[in-house]
């Protein structure tokens, strides 16, 4: 819309300089009929057309010549002037006019052809000294027209020449020279109030166009500013300050949009609340049959001696874990969100974590390099970012293929405290490098501890580095040697916290 609007000037220019034309060549063939008539006047009266002259009442058919602005030439054979009448006045007949519409609309005119590299047509010949040749060409029998120039090479005047004939010999000619003002008095002064009143109008288009465009990218952006806080970094709805602009009055197809995407995201932010209580409400639901089951089982099991009894315990553990790893990662997230993070030494904390885990586990299965300078802060928990620790040390325990120990290495780059984590195994199938973080996502073939994962271990240890504004990121470890991978690594990226004192 603002491009046709940006055209728009241009095309208007170009029509007003076609609709000048127009009008500079009617009037010139008006004054060419005028020179005409007075040649055949001068022919057949000459005593009584020069008397009505000199007494300001010439004959009906010149009625409309004005000599205040007009000079009349008779000229004979050698091109001398024996007869002249009327005055040319040095003026501007604009600067008289206080119409201010007509005024707007010749700045605007001048102002495009300034700009513009193209002038207003003039349709015959133009010339500082347009009397020779239109003499010459008169008394050789051909009727002529030119413009006269000024200094600045901008016309003045129109002049007109026709041969004079007295019993079809030429005796000399007849010449009429006009001011630019006196041939276009009238219909330029309209012309250029017509000007003068589309250039305000397209202004005030123009105008309105820009207001109403801004307005309305204002809004988009402001639609899309809101659907985007509504959504945390998982595509969950954070919180629902999404406000419906139909109470502010605007009834257009963008406010519909707002308002059925508000009412979406509150159907879809009901239906988030009911999906993260179901596992709580499962979890308290089941519990009690569950209970009752397992004790069922178990004296059956002292009765009856069969694998199906084991079996079915079996599933029965298994259907406990699948919903306390659900509750588990429900109840994270909720306290993730209702707590604050508060600065706290991750040195000391890791420390006496990787102390406890190589006390639970043997020193060849599990190595440790720490290089953290005591009294080093983070922002967050360190609860869970123990949690988190468990995950990754867990995570690393079922792929691991014993071919080399765990790595645990910590140390600080610049302002960021790098946390490694690695084990030899099965490569990292290729694309699932962000997509393991996800919820519900597991690359698992077979568990090793024939236990039941729903892949949410690797989703809470995203969740909890995102509550400490850091990032966590999977990648295979390759072996310089052969350049085939042998491992996997997991590396934490937490910045560090300077206090204040």
């Amino acid at each position: 819309m603002l491009l046709l609007l940006t055209v728009l000037p241009f095309l208007a220019y170009k029509f007003a300089v076609d609709l000048h034309r127009l009008l500079l060549k009617n009037q010139a063939i008006i004054q060419q009929q005028t020179v005409i008539n007075l040649s055949y006047i001068l022919e057949n009266r000459t005593d009584l057309w020069a008397l009505q002259i000199q007494a300001g009442n010439p004959t009906s058919q010149l009625s409309h010549l004005n000599l205040e602005k007009s000079v009349l030439w008779i000229v004979n054979e050698y091109g001398q002037a024996t007869y002249v009448v009327g005055h040319l006045p040095n003026y501007n007949s604009l600067e008289k006019n206080n119409d201010p519409f007509s005024l707007l609309g010749h700045y605007l005119i001048k102002t495009f052809s300034a700009i513009i590299p193209y002038t207003l047509p003039y349709p015959y010949p133009q010339s500082k000294t347009p009397e020779i040749a239109l003499i010459r060409q008169a008394i050789n029998g051909r009727t002529f027209q030119q413009y006269r120039m000024d200094r600045n090479n901008q016309p003045v005047s129109l002049m007109s020449a026709t041969p004079l004939r007295v019993k079809n010999q030429i005796i000399g000619a007849a010449v009429l020279e006009q001011t630019m003002d006196s041939l276009l008095s009238e219909s330029l002064n309209y012309f250029y109030r017509l000007i003068g009143i589309g250039g305000l109008v397209f202004l005030m288009v123009i105008l309105g166009a820009i207001f109403y465009t801004a307005s309305l990218s204002n809004r988009i952006v402001r639609l899309d500013k809101d659907v985007r806080n509504t959504f945390d970094n998982y595509g969950k709805v954070n919180q629902l300050s999404f406000p419906d602009t139909r109470i502010r009055g605007y009834h257009d197809e963008l406010s519909d949009l707002r308002h059925h995407i508000y009412e979406m995201l509150t159907q879809l932010s009901s239906y988030e609340r009911y999906l993260k209580q179901l596992p709580r409400t499962l979890r308290h639901e089941i519990h009690n049959p569950l209970n009752r089951l397992s004790m069922s089982l178990s004296l059956l099991e002292k009765d009856v001696e069969h694998k199906q009894v084991r079996y079915s315990k079996h599933a029965l553990e298994q259907l406990k874990q699948i919903i306390a790893s659900l509750s588990e990662a429900s109840s994270i997230e909720d306290s993730l969100h209702s707590q604050s993070p508060e600065p706290f030494d991750i040195g000391e904390m890791l420390k006496h974590y990787l102390e406890s885990i190589q006390e639970t586990n043997d020193k060849k299965e599990i190595l440790v390099d720490y290089q953290l300078k005591p009294e080093t802060y983070i922002l967050g928990d360190g609860f869970m970012l123990e949690q988190l620790m468990d995950k990754l040390i867990s995570n690393a325990k079922d792929f691991n293929d014993h071919q080399m120990p765990i790595k645990v290495l910590a140390n600080q780059v610049d302002k960021m405290i790098i946390i490694r984590v690695q084990n030899s195994g099965p490569r990292l199938p290729s694309g699932y490098e962000k997509q393991i973080f996800d919820g519900m996502m597991s690359i698992r073939e077979v568990n090793a501890d024939d236990q039941t994962h729903l892949g949410l271990g690797l989703f809470i240890v995203k969740l909890i580095a995102d509550f400490h504004h850091g990032n966590v990121e999977a990648h295979n470890l390759i072996n310089v040697q052969d350049n085939e991978p042998y491992g996997v690594e997991f590396k934490l990226e937490l910045p560090i916290y300077r206090l204040t004192h």
